[in-house]
């Protein structure tokens, strides 16, 4: 037995079940963490290891179960989480998302905000090359709406899109930090500066 606490209710209980790892709350049904140390059915303490949490689990949970236990399972280690999830998957799959606030215990409302707040993430499949227009004031007087309507034209996707073949995504950015260039695109890291709508073509197919 062991007293759990929901995260998204409140509600607090005590948890006589046979899951290693987590438990449904009996009031909102949200999935909580069990802790990796509970008490068992005698009363004694008892030590549940790593090994034991994650070797019943399958597919998206197991996965999940790797990284998350590399941080000890901790809840203010949650960027990190998912920064390793962005590096080795080049996105975040939502039901990622969704058993990582299962196996941390903390609401999906929070993982959620942090996932779209911060631009390193993408909760979409993002292409093999990405294309960033600056869009700040400087490159927009030279003519930087005019390059992104050529580069939405060249790709057929609009800003914030990605080609159905996966090779590019368009994103947009306020400032890119060199406005004596302007217009800047970005793809890469690579800068392309000065640009102009003819040669708008050359730069994308140096990437094809």
């Amino acid at each position: 037995m062991v007293e759990l606490g929901c995260h998204h209710c409140g509600y607090r209980w005590n948890y006589r079940g046979e899951s290693a790892f987590y438990a449904t709350c009996p009031r909102c049904h949200y999935k909580v963490r069990i802790p990796n140390q509970k008490v068992d059915q005698t009363g004694e303490l008892g030590k549940i290891g790593l090994e034991e949490h994650s070797k019943n689990l399958t597919g998206i949970a197991k996965i999940v179960n790797t990284v998350v236990s590399q941080f000890g399972y901790d809840e203010n280690m949650l960027i990190q989480i998912l920064l390793t999830f962005q590096k080795n998957f080049g996105w975040i799959p939502r039901e990622v998302l969704s058993e990582v606030s299962k196996q941390l215990g903390v609401p999906l409302t929070r993982v959620y905000q942090v996932a779209t707040f911060y631009k390193a993430f993408s909760l979409a499949p993002v292409g093999k090359h990405k294309i960033r227009v600056c869009m700040g004031t400087s490159c927009k007087v030279r003519g930087a709406p005019v390059i992104l309507e050529r580069l939405e034209g060249l790709l057929g996707i609009k800003a914030g899109e990605t080609t159905p073949d996966l090779r590019f995504t368009l994103e947009t950015v306020n400032c890119l930090g060199c406005c004596a260039l302007g217009p800047v695109v970005v793809v890469d890291g690579d800068y392309w500066g000065n640009l102009t709508v003819r040669n708008v073509e050359k730069v994308v197919r140096s990437y094809r």
